[in-house]
């Protein structure tokens, strides 16, 4: 990975950020240090939450850690941190041409849609050129861009920390962070970027997976979309606190429908592929339900005793999903990687045969003169002999 130019723009990019964003922020976080110590322990509890939650949400197997923390790395400094003169300078466009009531009326709801849809929507284009593997159709992009929106909202909010405290006079910093994460955390949290930027991710994962005409006119109007969710949010249209939730639920129900439809299709694909390996004899009949559910390879593995014979099932449950995963497409198949994979499998297999079978008891690998050997023929009855 670090060999792959993206990585490297990426490892730019996240401390340019964050000292963007500080260098935003410094003078606010040195007069009311207080304030901002609550609000990051307020917030880093929710971070934790949020990226354990988003990882768990894929139907088989939970999202790697690496790869979700690089996705709300990217969010939370690289994206946040360019969208703040990002949009400074596109509201001074907007306020020069249409004036400034019009900018302070609408110029959030113009300016951050383009800006920040598009930097939180490059860590999963950014992600896919650091591992290939990582974003395999709109499933995988779903995910990606939710923990890449969702990185940019814990940073969101923080800022929102400080300027309530400014907003209210700076003198109750502490009540000042409190509120904050009453009213964006508890009360905003379910239609905030996370969503915006998963329907764009899910159809940024579809061109990723298969690049054709369609899936780039999906990808194209998903990003429309997720621009709208996120331009009618900062619109001044239904103001007010009470009709937040009236005006949170169309970003809400797009983002469940596109996870349900990509949830969908990635299933199908999946019981496809298994249904294919068990008829090759890779798979035996009846894991195919198995690889499906956490649950069952969880309970699986508790059946099993501790050790190496565990360690061994772990490693052939994950070498089958990834066989079923691999021909689900991405930036850079590898034609040999199912080959392999299925050579792995036996492998795996046997070795956890024999595990499980336990060291050979003395005196049972000797047998008498003349005995044949269990589950082997006679010379006679061989094919070969004449």
């Amino acid at each position: 990975m670090t060999r792959r130019p993206a990585f490297w723009l990426w490892a730019v990019m996240c401390p340019l950020g964050l000292w963007i964003a500080v260098r935003a922020m410094d003078a606010q976080i040195g007069e009311f240090p207080a304030g901002a110590v609550a609000g990051l322990v307020l917030m880093a509890p929710v971070l934790a939450a949020g990226v354990w939650g988003l990882r768990r949400l894929h139907p088989v197997r939970p999202r790697p850690l690496g790869y979700a923390l690089i996705a709300v790395a990217w969010g939370g400094l690289a994206a946040f941190g360019t969208a703040l003169p990002a949009n400074a300078a596109f509201q001074a466009i907007i306020a020069k041409t249409a004036g400034a009531e019009f900018n302070a009326d609408w110029g959030a709801s113009i300016a951050a849609p383009v800006d920040e849809e598009l930097l939180k929507l490059a860590g999963v284009a950014v992600l896919a050129l650091m591992a290939p593997c990582a974003v395999r159709g709109p499933l995988d992009g779903w995910g990606y861009g939710a923990l890449a929106g969702f990185g940019f909202q814990i940073a969101e909010d923080f800022l929102y920390v400080l300027n309530t405290i400014v907003l209210t006079g700076g003198t109750q910093d502490a009540n000042a962070a409190f509120f904050t994460f009453g009213g964006r955390v508890v009360g905003g949290a379910w239609w905030s970027h996370w969503a915006m930027t998963a329907v764009g991710g899910a159809g940024l994962g579809c061109l990723l997976g298969r690049a054709s005409r369609a899936t780039a006119a999906l990808a194209f109007a998903s990003l429309l979309l997720a621009m709208a969710l996120h331009a009618w949010w900062d619109s001044p249209l239904l103001p007010g606190a009470a009709l937040l939730p009236v005006k949170g639920a169309p970003i809400l129900l797009a983002a469940v429908v596109t996870y349900r439809l990509a949830r969908r299709h990635y299933l199908v694909r999946f019981r496809r592929a298994a249904r294919a390996e068990t008829a090759r004899g890779v798979l035996l009949p009846g894991e195919d339900r198995v690889l499906a559910f956490r649950k069952w390879r969880r309970k699986e593995r508790w059946d099993v005793p501790g050790g190496e014979p565990r360690r061994l099932l772990t490693r052939l449950r994950t070498a089958e999903l990834d066989l079923l995963e691999d021909g689900f497409g991405g930036l850079e198949p590898d034609p040999e990687a199912a080959d392999r994979l299925r050579a792995e499998i036996t492998v795996l297999r046997r070795r956890l045969e024999a595990a499980r079978a336990g060291p050979p008891r003395p005196g049972a690998g000797t047998s008498r003169p003349g005995a044949v050997p269990p589950g082997s023929r006679p010379d006679s009855a061989r094919p070969d002999s004449a």
